[in-house]
């Protein structure tokens, strides 16, 4: 049977770096489910889904991971699949719908970009999603405009995992969001992992451009970087920015993600050599993440408020058509 296992060391950082700044319901905008059966070239196309620990990924392996990583806390999140390049879409389509249907919470549907927008209607009606959640290329080449006029249609949200080495610091990516959040306006854009901005230069590029509006929202997942969130929290409209984990597989890592020149990469425990016969003392890709956040906000006196929404109450606006609870009200469970 597995479990999830904290260090004293995990506990540590987790009640003095983050724990102060949590409020007591936290709401996790971008996490996935991933069961291997739809994903027949796993070890292949995911190499970190290896570790047992991060494979298998159902409902209550996620909720698992987040009781935890989050002593103390009522988690509750958007669900999405996990978009490996073979993945079974209508297998785990299916199972995350059922999922959060028994939660009553939102949930993306992966979409590629060949599928004829006739069965991703017929999907979005049968399936009732909240988001869409297309693969990797440029902005219309992942999600065509067709696929983004049905969002546009049934008021969805479409997650955006932007491409090219740089992210949203991309001139064409910038000159694309521009347009589309123009053209699209009751489609919701969400820029996942701050735009794929994981280093501070990048960050502050496409600051320079990316333009404030009401259907334009950034998540924080697996940016491990308190560079980025310095500029994003000091130079960005806080209100559409969404705290997310990008638990399981890709954040229940040791390691983090790391910038070297300029560029980041993936750093897990394994990778480090320590002089001296240090021993290795690592915590997991999704504390690095909240440490990095944590510290930000700290650094840049956010209020009491101001944290409530990061953590909570922007996901709630977002999900409920900008209808916001009030402090306590908990999602649907």
């Amino acid at each position: 049977m597995r479990n999830v296992q904290l260090t004293e060391f995990d506990l540590e950082i987790y009640e003095r770096e983050i724990r102060p700044l949590l409020p007591e319901q936290v709401f996790d905008a971008h996490c996935h489910l991933l069961i291997n059966q739809f994903h027949p070239r796993l070890a292949e196309t995911l190499p970190l889904a290896l570790d047992p620990l991060l494979n298998e990924v159902d409902l209550p392996w996620l909720e698992a991971w987040w009781r935890a990583l989050f002593p103390g806390i009522e988690v509750s999140g958007m669900l999405m699949g996990f978009p490996t390049l073979d993945v079974d879409m209508a297998g785990e389509n299916g199972m995350v719908a059922r999922s959060a249907n028994e939660k009553g919470w939102p949930f993306a549907l992966l979409v590629r970009p060949e599928m004829p927008a006739v069965d991703l209607e017929r999907d979005i009606q049968s399936l009732n999603p909240s988001v869409l959640k297309p693969a990797q290329a440029s902005i219309t080449d992942m999600l065509p405009e067709e696929q983004i006029a049905l969002a546009d249609k049934y008021g969805l949200a479409v997650m955006l995992h932007v491409s090219k080495p740089r992210g949203m610091a991309d001139a064409e990516n910038l000159d694309d969001i521009t347009r589309l959040i123009r053209d699209y306006p009751h489609c919701q854009f969400i820029l996942a992992h701050c735009g794929r901005c994981f280093i501070p230069p990048n960050m502050d590029d496409a600051l320079k451009r990316l333009p404030a509006a009401e259907n334009l929202w950034l998540d924080t997942s697996a940016v491990c970087d308190i560079g980025v969130f310095l500029s994003l929290f000091s130079r960005y409209d806080r209100s559409r920015i969404l705290f997310g984990t990008d638990l399981v597989t890709a954040a229940a890592f040791r390691g983090s993600y790391v910038r070297l020149g300029m560029s980041w990469h993936v750093c897990t425990d394994a990778m480090v050599a320590r002089a001296g016969g240090m021993a290795a003392k690592s915590t997991f890709a999704a504390y690095e993440s909240l440490c990095a956040l944590c510290y930000a906000v700290r650094f840049l006196g956010l209020s009491e408020a101001e944290r409530w929404d990061l953590f909570f109450q922007n996901a709630a606006q977002l999900y409920r058509a900008g209808a916001a609870l009030p402090r306590g009200e908990a999602l649907p469970s």
